[in-house]
């Protein structure tokens, strides 16, 4: 009696008879069968009265381990034959799922640990292949991904990430509210993300602003699904783009620069740094920039002005302002801050909308190092929808490894 209540509280096995405990190279093996009162027909339900045994089978399932030790459940089971419904099918298996040989409790067990350890280690620890693990624990990812809601998603944010060296990329999808990972897609095209986008509208999500950079194809799917939805380029790209106007004037006008200056170790990270945060010497070397070179020194003096757009108490404010900036960034002559300003002024009613929505792709920016520790610790990822799901859950069940 006692060795039946250890597989019902410990192993999850309910409903079985106890029949012998064995142990066969170092494993423990209990052998079960299935009481009496519990027969059903597996085809129409039926109680034990209308059964017969017409044969029988068994099967070995894995178990969960004790210490260093494993254990196993042999099933001794019956073939049984309904007079309700004339057929002959095998007795149902309760603590089993399809035709998975392991226990119910032994698959919670490995999702438990896979939210702590990697693949191999839990395979290692409960003592099955890597390749059976990974399933396990995808399934659950899968199953837990189809149950989330999107009827609350208000505000999102849009970016792509590159996986491999050869310009492969994911679509990524935050929920800016709840810091959720809703959609990985292939690519970085329009139809890496309408997938989402019309599955969000199916729904009947109350979707209000979407952050994103200023790619063509992700605010070309925004406008096809949502066309009334609120289009945010966050700060953080058009600093990015600033920051990548000033490294090419720097190449333009790097023949207008003394010896001295133009191979002197810092200057573009001078250029790039917020003037409140230059050292003494980067102070020094500003102030010779301005002597020598006044029209890279304007440039950084336009790449500081244009971070006070997003501090107006007002969208009219800032509009005006974006409007003279566009106007002196073209007075500098420069071909990259001429394409800067022409792109700014052709996305200006998507960046005000800043102040409509003071949303950002920041959070998805900061999400791009937790990927890369995931991919790191994994050594890589052969399979793109293990690798997809774990994305969709990385809060959650990153690995935590101490340090």
């Amino acid at each position: 009696m006692a060795t039946t209540s250890f597989l019902y509280h410990a192993l999850g096995v309910k409903g079985y008879r106890h029949r012998r405990t064995e142990y066969v190279g170092g494993v423990i093996r209990y052998h079960i069968g299935l009481r009496e009162d519990r027969r059903r027909c597996r085809g129409c339900g039926r109680g034990p009265a209308g059964l017969h045994r017409a044969g029988r089978f068994e099967r070995v399932f894995a178990a969960v381990p004790v210490g260093h030790r494993r254990q196993e459940i042999v099933l001794h089971g019956h073939v049984q034959q309904c007079f309700h419904c004339g057929r002959s099918l095998r007795e149902p298996i309760g603590f089993a799922k399809g035709k998975q040989r392991l226990v119910r409790a032994l698959a919670a067990y490995v999702i438990r640990l896979c939210e702590m350890a990697t693949i191999k280690d839990v395979a290692g620890l409960v003592g099955l292949g890597w390749d059976c693990v990974k399933e396990i624990f995808k399934g659950h990812l899968r199953c837990r991904l189809r149950k989330r809601s999107l009827r609350h998603v208000r505000w999102i944010a849009v970016d792509e990430f590159a996986i491999r060296k050869n310009a492969r990329y994911l679509t990524v999808v935050l929920d800016l509210h709840t810091g959720e990972v809703l959609w990985v897609g292939n690519g970085r095209r329009a139809d890496a993300l309408e997938p989402f986008l019309r599955r969000l509208r199916r729904c009947r999500a109350p979707l209000q602003a979407v952050a994103v950079d200023m790619w063509p194809a992700y605010t070309l799917a925004v406008r096809t699904v949502f066309p009334k939805v609120t289009i945010v380029h966050d700060p953080f790209h058009i600093v990015h783009l600033v920051n990548r106007a000033i490294d090419n004037a720097q190449r333009e006008l790097a023949s207008h620069l003394p010896q001295s200056v133009r191979h002197r170790r810092g200057l573009r990270f001078v250029l790039l740094r917020a003037i409140e945060h230059l050292d003494d010497d980067g102070q020094q070397l500003l102030a010779t920039l301005m002597t020598l070179n006044q029209p890279l020194y304007q440039c950084y003096l336009l790449k500081e002005q244009l971070r006070q757009l997003w501090s107006f108490a007002s969208a009219d404010l800032a509009s005006s302002f974006l409007d003279q900036w566009i106007q002196q960034a073209r007075s500098t002559g420069l071909r990259c801050f001429s394409a800067l300003a022409n792109t700014l002024h052709s996305h200006q009613l998507d960046i005000l909308s800043w102040y409509r929505f003071p949303i950002s792709t920041g959070p998805l920016e900061g999400l791009n190092n937790k990927i890369k520790v995931l991919k790191r610790q994994a050594y890589g990822f052969r399979d793109l929808e293990y690798f997809k799901l774990r994305l969709a859950f990385i809060g959650s069940s990153t690995p935590r490894f101490p340090g």
